[in-house]
C-alpha cells in the first residue's frame, strides 16, 4: 500500500472524573499509547487506557473501568474528546460491555453505545462528551480509519458503498446500528492481553481487516452476477426446452438456479419476461395440455398420466385439469 500520512493530527483527552483537571494531549506521532490508568476517583472505580497505531495507518483504542458496586445507575462523565484528522476518518465505537453515552457537541446530539449498538461517524474532526452507565462495566473499543486508506484497501467504490451501508456516506455524519456479535467480536478482540510489540500490531491489524470484510458483508446488499443478457436468455431457453421435456414432479427453484448459475430471483424474472408468465405456472399448462391429449388419443390410465406429470395424487391433477379446462378429465373420457 506504500507508507501513507498520519490519519490522527492531534488528540486531547480532557479527564472529567478527576478530582483536578487533567488532560492527555497527544500529537500525530504519539497513537501508540501503553496501558495507562483512568483519572478517576477511587470511591467511583478504576481502570485503563490503551491506543496502538497499526501498520496500515489505522487506529485502535480500547478503555476498560470497573465501577465500584455502590454507585450502580449513574452517569458518570469521564471525559471530553477532541480530535483533528488529517482527511475524513470512518470512526467506529463498539461496546464489549457496558454502556456510554456520547454527546456529540457539532451535532448537538447524544448516541448510546452498549453490547447491541455501535455509533459510526464519518468527519475530519470530533468534539464529544463522553458519559458512563455505571450499572455495568465498560469494555469500549475505538477504531478509526481514514477515508483514503479504506478506498486503497478495499476499493474507491467499495469503500463508499460500506459508508453508505452505515448510513454515514456524506461527512460530516453519526449514527447508530445494530451490528452482529460475531461481527463486532473481531474489533473487541483485536487488542491482545498475551502479544506485545509487533506481533501484537500484526495480531490486531489482522482483526480489523477482517472486520472491516465482515462488515461490509452485513451492510452492503450483494450484487447478482453481472452476466451478459445474451448469455441469460440462451440459459432461460435451455431451462425451457428441458423443462419441457422432463417427465415427473418438477425440480424446485433453488435447484434449478443453480443448475443453470443463475439466482432464483433473477431466474424467475427473466423467464417471466421471455414467456409471459412464471416458470412453474408456463410448464404446468404445457403439462395439462399433454395430458389432455392423452386423455384424448390413449387408454393410459388417469393415474398413469397423473404420475408422469409429477402430481403426487390423482385428486390434486384432477384439481389442476378442471381449473385449466373447466371440466374433469373423467368427463373429457367419457364424451368420447
Amino acid at each position: 500500500m506504500g507508507v501513507s500520512a498520519p490519519t490522527v493530527l492531534a488528540t486531547r483527552f480532557n479527564w472529567l472524573g478527576s478530582d483536578e483537571p487533567s488532560f492527555l494531549e497527544l500529537d500525530h506521532l504519539e497513537q501508540d499509547i501503553p496501558k495507562i490508568p483512568h483519572l478517576i476517583p477511587e470511591t467511583t472505580g478504576y481502570g485503563w487506557f490503551e491506543a496502538m497505531h497499526l501498520p496500515l495507518n489505522q487506529v485502535i483504542r480500547r478503555s476498560t473501568i470497573q465501577f465500584k458496586p455502590g454507585i450502580t445507575g449513574a452517569l458518570f462523565s469521564i471525559a471530553e474528546v477532541k480530535e483533528q484528522f488529517a482527511e475524513p476518518v470512518l470512526c467506529v465505537q463498539s461496546a464489549r460491555s457496558g454502556c456510554v453515552v456520547l454527546s456529540d457537541n457539532l451535532s448537538g446530539r447524544d448516541f448510546i453505545v452498549s453490547k447491541s449498538s455501535s455509533i459510526f461517524m464519518h468527519a475530519d474532526c470530533r468534539d464529544n462528551n463522553v458519559r458512563l452507565d455505571t450499572s455495568e462495566n465498560l469494555e469500549l473499543v475505538s477504531f478509526i480509519i481514514g477515508k483514503s486508506v479504506l478506498s486503497r484497501l478495499i476499493g474507491k467504490e467499495c469503500a463508499q458503498s460500506l459508508l453508505e451501508g452505515l448510513g454515514v456516506a456524506m461527512a460530516p455524519a453519526v449514527t447508530v446500528n445494530k451490528i452482529p456479535q460475531h461481527i463486532d467480536a473481531l474489533l473487541h478482540s483485536s487488542l491482545p492481553d498475551h502479544l506485545i510489540g509487533s506481533i501484537a500490531k500484526l495480531h490486531a491489524q489482522a482483526k480489523v481487516l477482517d472486520y472491516i470484510c465482515c462488515l461490509y458483508k452485513h451492510v452492503v446488499p450483494a450484487k447478482e452476477k453481472e452476466q451478459p443478457k445474451r448469455d441469460i436468455q440462451n440459459r432461460i431457453n435451455q431451462l425451457h426446452d428441458d423443462l419441457v421435456r422432463l417427465d415427473g414432479k418438477l425440480p424446485i427453484l433453488t435447484d434449478l438456479a443453480r443448475r443453470y448459475d443463475l439466482s432464483a430471483h433473477q431466474m424467475s424474472h427473466e423467464f417471466r419476461n421471455r414467456y409471459g408468465k412464471s416458470l412453474y405456472s408456463y410448464i404446468t399448462e404445457i403439462r395439462l395440455h399433454e395430458a389432455h391429449s392423452a386423455l384424448k388419443t390413449t387408454d393410459l390410465p388417469m393415474k398413469t398420466i397423473a404420475k408422469n406429470l409429477g402430481y403426487s395424487h390423482v385428486n390434486h391433477f384432477i384439481t389442476a385439469f378442471g381449473k385449466q379446462f373447466g371440466y374433469s378429465p373423467g368427463s373429457l373420457r367419457k364424451r368420447l
